[in-house]
């Protein structure tokens, strides 16, 4: 009786397909990475563009007049919360500015720390997005890949924008800040123009 002969893979016929499947793999998983990497980093810009829409919209409609001031109320914990600040001053340095800048910045941060309706999610970790310690770069170099912040700065302190402000004409600026995944800055600056 003839023998029926089995036919099928090779010891070293499988051992290449599991080497073609896991060269597949590798190429995929890298790939994936940048591409989660450049979608968390265009998502970040995206938040701190719309901060920095928000502080330059409401200081453009607000501070019209020398003697105007602006103020930014919201609703929590069932009452209206409210702070306001100068829109200029001629205390201090920078004719005033530096003085304008600073108050405008405790506006600013304490609305987006404790408004409900403007907390965002960290894209990096799911956590929250908003650091409200920001004052100085070591602030800034502790931040989480994700997180946005808001500074102020002068031409006399301006550790973590550099130049990229002052290159814009401005003497002082209110500093939005992020971290983006490659644990660089990304930042926008309203300049002290109204």
């Amino acid at each position: 009786m003839p023998r029926k002969i089995l036919k099928g893979f090779t010891l070293i016929e499988l051992l290449v397909v599991v080497a073609i499947i896991g060269i597949l793999s590798a190429i995929g998983v890298v790939a994936y990475s940048k591409y989660s990497s450049m979608a968390q980093t265009r998502a970040i810009k995206a938040q701190n563009n719309e901060i920095y829409n928000f502080i330059k919209t409401e200081t453009s409609i607000q501070c019209v007049n020398y003697s105007d001031k602006l103020s930014l109320s919201f609703e929590r914990w069932g009452r209206k919360n409210t702070r306001t600040a100068v829109c200029n001053s001629n205390w201090g340095s920078w004719n005033g500015d530096w003085d304008v800048v600073s108050k405008m910045f405790s506006v600013f941060k304490y609305y987006f720390q404790m408004n409900p309706a403007t907390q965002f999610k960290n894209t990096v970790s799911g956590g929250q997005g908003y650091n409200p310690s920001c004052p100085s770069i070591g602030d800034a170099r502790n931040m989480k890949p994700g997180e946005t912040c808001i500074s102020y700065e002068s031409l006399g302190s301006r550790a973590v924008s550099g130049n990229a402000c002052a290159n814009k004409g401005f003497n002082t600026w209110v500093l939005v800040v992020s971290k983006l995944p490659n644990n660089e800055f990304y930042f926008n600056c309203v300049g002290k123009i109204w």
